[in-house]
């Protein structure tokens, strides 16, 4: 079975649902263009929380390493994807003079049948 994801705007209040809908479209579009596809979100999430999992009790100097490496890069590919995708599903939202420093977009990884 291959993991598959929904996500959500949360905490953008007062926005119309076809507002939230072209942003939340605009997010999925960059996030998966940022980890290299739809088929690759949710590997690329669940290799990043497993990377933030064993790295959780490593100190800066520990975590610096070579051996925590490919951690590091994992953690950065999410991070940096997500980050990316965040401004890109915002930025039209703020142009317009909408405040949306609390919106987010919520993950959720689901089994496929």
């Amino acid at each position: 079975m291959t993991p598959t994801y929904t996500l959500k705007m949360v905490h953008a209040d007062g926005l119309g649902a076809d507002a939230r809908s072209a942003a939340e479209l605009r997010f999925r579009m960059a996030l998966e263009a940022g980890v290299g596809g739809r088929e690759w979100v949710a590997p690329a999430l669940q290799a990043c929380m497993l990377a933030r999992a064993l790295t959780a009790q490593l100190t800066p100097e520990e975590l610096a390493g070579a051996e925590h490496e490919a951690a590091r890069q994992v953690i950065a590919l999410w991070e940096g994807a997500e980050d990316r995708a965040l401004v890109t599903a915002l930025k039209p939202l703020k142009s317009a003079g909408r405040a949306m420093d609390e919106a987010r977009f919520e993950i959720t990884l689901l089994q496929a049948p």
